[in-house]
């Protein structure tokens, strides 16, 4: 594969959370320069372009339209494609959304997982209220 990890896949935020709730959170560590709010109706291929490059991207929820600067007024979901990243850094940045999203939102969705050096692969399931992830084994590991 290259890399010693990779993340990927897409979790639904549901309801949509409002930006402004995110925005804070985007400034942070975990999330600084790590993590991008795509362009509101943006195509598919540009999308998948997008998470490419940038890895962690909040996809805009096309029908709460925009606020007055132009910028999306909620997000749907996030799309994840990571390879590379610990686990350590994917804990903090699920759980600081959980946190940020609070109670009144819930992830609907998992993300998956592989592990190029012992064989790892499996499920993250995204934490509800600011805890951590679980992570789930799905296959096995080459001994």
């Amino acid at each position: 594969m290259g890399y010693d990890w990779l993340v990927e896949g897409s979790i639904e935020l549901r309801p949509p959370v409002p930006l402004a709730r995110l925005t804070e959170l985007l400034g942070q560590a975990a999330f600084h320069g790590k993590c991008q709010v795509a362009p509101l109706g943006l195509a598919e291929p540009e999308l998948a372009e997008l998470v490419t490059r940038a890895r962690w991207v909040l996809v805009p929820h096309a029908e709460a339209g925009t606020d007055s600067e132009g910028g999306p007024q909620a997000v749907e979901y996030l799309r994840v494609q990571d390879p590379g990243v610990e686990s350590p850094e994917v804990d903090a940045r699920l759980e600081g959304l959980s946190t940020v999203m609070g109670a009144d939102h819930v992830f609907v969705g998992r993300l998956r997982y592989w592990g190029d050096a012992g064989g790892e692969d499996g499920e993250i399931v995204p934490p509800a209220n600011g805890k951590s992830p679980s992570w789930i084994q799905i296959g096995g590991r080459f001994w």
